[in-house]
């Protein structure tokens, strides 16, 4: 072998050996997962985009994943449509508990200590004696360090995957004027999926505020199309209750609407469901089962959740007759409250008709 063929056969080595390094996985992913789930299938998500990245099969109580990663990032696990807990995927062997944990790899050991602790504080806090005035302050600093601590993560590991998860946590409570504060001192933040859908929904749900005008949106279920200005803006109020068959506190709110419905039905008040994040089967169930009296939008989604800013259900809209907005997410006696004050001032439109003279009113008024 002259020189130059070494140097050609070294090369080539070299290459096949960095390919075989690369295609070496530098992360392993354990999740246990119940005996009557072996077979089906599980997904590995990246929770802050909702993409899917991974797809395994279920084999001895377990799902694998590995793979390669460049920078850490959150993840979750979904098997058979249940969704797993949230974790961190980074370089290393990383296992998550039965319980939800993860363990094995830097981030997410630091990660579980600020859920760990806020367990810590729980426990200790339900074993205090609020009538005890010692305990009682001991439960008040107990309060005080368990809401600080998303807050202190979040600025213990800015720009990190743990850091966006903790911010997170705080973002849906915040206003629009608040969270594009938090963007602009933390740049990291722009990156991020969900803080992005967060202030698009603040933007949208200002939008659709009180005193602003309703949007109107269509829907297609079972060949029939369906839109919001089919309920409303002719003449009369109308309560629009966005929610879905599996949300508890929609379905407890459907008690109060029925009160309403019935106090004001035919009386210048008009309720019209929609229903959304549902399967429509489960949707008509919920309808039957619970009487809901009312027309529906089916199968709604998330086409008016993205047009009216909505994060959680119920969400329940009044609006007037000419569409203007009077009323929004108010549940339980505010909801009742608005309503009354809306129909005690609803002044329903009369329909002038004008009298045409008979011939012998003619002649009575001529002569």
């Amino acid at each position: 072998m002259n020189k130059k063929t070494f140097i050609l056969f070294s090369a080539g080595m070299l290459a096949v050996s960095a390919c075989a390094v690369e295609s070496q996985p530098n992360y392993t992913l354990t999740f246990p997962v119940p005996a009557d789930k072996n077979n089906t299938m599980a997904y590995l998500f990246d929770w802050d985009s909702s993409q899917k990245l991974d797809s395994v099969i279920v084999t001895d109580g377990q799902a694998k994943f590995a793979g390669n990663v460049d920078e850490a990032f959150l993840g979750r696990i979904v098997v058979d449509g249940a969704r797993g807990p949230i974790f961190i995927v980074e370089k290393g062997d990383i296992t998550l508990t039965p319980e939800g944990q993860a363990k094995g790899t830097p981030m997410n050991e630091k990660f579980e200590s600020y859920t760990r602790r806020l367990g810590e504080i729980q426990q200790e806090y339900q074993t205090l004696n609020p009538e005890d005035s010692i305990q009682a302050a001991k439960g008040q600093a107990l309060e005080a360090e368990y809401m600080s601590i998303p807050m202190k993560a979040y600025k213990e590991n800015q720009g990190s995957p743990i850091g966006l998860y903790w911010f997170l946590q705080q973002a849906y409570e915040m206003d629009l004027a608040q969270l594009d504060a938090a963007i602009a001192a933390d740049a990291s933040l722009k990156d991020s999926k969900r803080v992005e859908s967060i202030r698009n929904a603040l933007v949208a749900k200002a939008e659709t505020s009180v005193g602003k005008q309703y949007k109107d949106f269509e829907v297609t279920y079972d060949g029939k199309v369906q839109k919001l200005s089919d309920y409303v803006g002719k003449g009369h109020y109308t309560l629009v209750d966005f929610w879905a068959s599996w949300c508890g506190p929609c379905i407890r709110q459907t008690k109060v609407i029925k009160e309403l419905y019935n106090k004001y039905k035919g009386k210048g008040l008009e309720v019209v469901g929609v229903a959304v994040w549902d399967e429509p089967e489960n949707t008509l169930k919920a309808i039957k089962s619970h009487g809901l009296e009312w027309p529906c939008i089916m199968n709604a989604q998330t086409i008016p959740t993205d047009l009216y800013g909505i994060s959680g259900i119920p969400c329940i809209i009044l609006i007037d007759p000419e569409g203007k907005i009077v009323s929004r997410d108010k549940q339980s006696q505010e909801l009742v409250d608005d309503v009354d004050a809306a129909m005690a001032n609803f002044q329903p439109e009369t329909t002038a008709v004008e009298t045409v003279a008979t011939p012998q009113d003619t002649a009575a008024v001529i002569f």
